[in-house]
């Protein structure tokens, strides 16, 4: 369960849909079901595994960021989606399809965070003045156990040394950086 503005988008257990409230009426809002986006990155692989982990999608973490208008979706079979919603503070309707990332975990999504830093660049110099602008980063931080490459369709899943890739566990880190354009002025 994730809240933005005013609206609550709750994972129903064992289910791959979630579902958007308004956080003071709890009015249904809208659903939305991520199976078919899931089973698109593992249609044409040979692997048997990668073919169950689509038959049977759950939802297992949420994480929204406000800052970007994005809820981030873990599943069950270790793929994480993008999608854009609303800003706040109206309900954080979804719109648009997903955005998938074809790195993701072996098992499934454990964890979603997002980290914030800032970064103070210097722009200009004058006589009596310093000007900066603040550089923000973000980064969004996936925990689960193994990572795999989704585009590889080889029928079994390659380790790059003797370890077997899917035996420990992994973050996976998502960087999207954007520039604010705020001034500081120090003298």
């Amino acid at each position: 369960m994730v809240n933005c503005g005013s609206g609550v988008w709750l994972a129903i257990r064992n289910s791959p849909v979630i579902r958007l409230f308004h956080a003071k009426t709890g009015e249904h809002l809208q659903d939305y079901d991520v199976s078919s986006y899931v089973h698109h990155i593992f249609t044409g692989s040979q692997n048997p595994a990668r073919r169950r982990k689509a038959e049977n999608v759950r939802i297992t973490a949420l994480l929204v960021s406000a800052s970007t208008a994005a809820l981030w979706i873990g599943t069950s079979a270790g793929v994480v989606l993008v999608v854009s919603i609303s800003p706040p503070p109206i309900a954080p309707k979804i719109a648009g399809p997903p955005f998938l990332s074809y790195m993701g975990h072996y098992d499934g999504v454990r964890f979603l965070i997002q980290a914030h830093s800032r970064v103070s660049k210097l722009v200009s110099v004058t006589k009596d003045e310093h000007i900066y602008t603040d550089e923000i980063s973000e980064v969004v931080i996936s925990g689960g156990k193994g990572i795999e490459d989704y585009r590889d369709m080889s029928p079994i899943t390659k380790a790059s040394t003797s370890e077997d890739l899917s035996d420990k566990s992994y973050l996976i880190i998502w960087h999207y950086p954007h520039v604010e354009g705020s001034k500081v002025t120090l003298r």
